[in-house]
């Protein structure tokens, strides 16, 4: 499982009301802003769901492998990264995921790994929610 850095972390939730609105932490955005950085990595759709307290970011196109400014997809949850594709000074927003969410994981194709939380039991939650043809899907919950 991931780990966010005590150093990342404190400035993710000090720099809090810059990021969000009325210092609220909004799933919504979150999401939005890692739909937004698929779309720049060439992803032609992105799926958006909101379903019993859970968010799922999905595609087919793996938008988490897409860069070359890191090695592994697990890399995005562990540190800010830098986000050149976006523009020079901008950082991977799934940082937000691990900084934030209570649960979270995340499935390529048949292989999950979960972020924060633990394992559920039985289904996963994106299951017959986000469309079959998703082979990316990122879900996360906020406490």
């Amino acid at each position: 499982m991931p780990k966010l850095s005590p150093d990342a972390l404190e400035f993710l939730r000090r720099r809090v009301a810059g990021m969000f609105p009325g210092r609220r932490i909004d799933g919504k955005l979150i999401a939005e802003n890692i739909a937004f950085g698929a779309a720049v990595l060439g992803a032609g759709h992105v799926e958006l769901v909101d379903r019993d307290g859970w968010w799922f970011v999905a595609s087919e196109f793996n938008w988490l492998g897409a860069s070359r400014a890191h090695e592994s997809e697990l890399e995005l949850f562990e540190a800010m990264l830098p986000f050149p594709e976006q523009s020079p000074t901008g950082h991977r927003p799934e940082i937000y995921v691990t900084a934030f969410a209570e649960t979270a994981y995340l499935r390529i194709g048949d292989v999950v790994s979960w972020l924060q939380g633990e394992a559920a039991d039985g289904d996963l939650p994106d299951r017959g929610v986000v469309p079959s043809w998703c082979t990316t899907v990122l879900a996360f919950r906020l406490s």
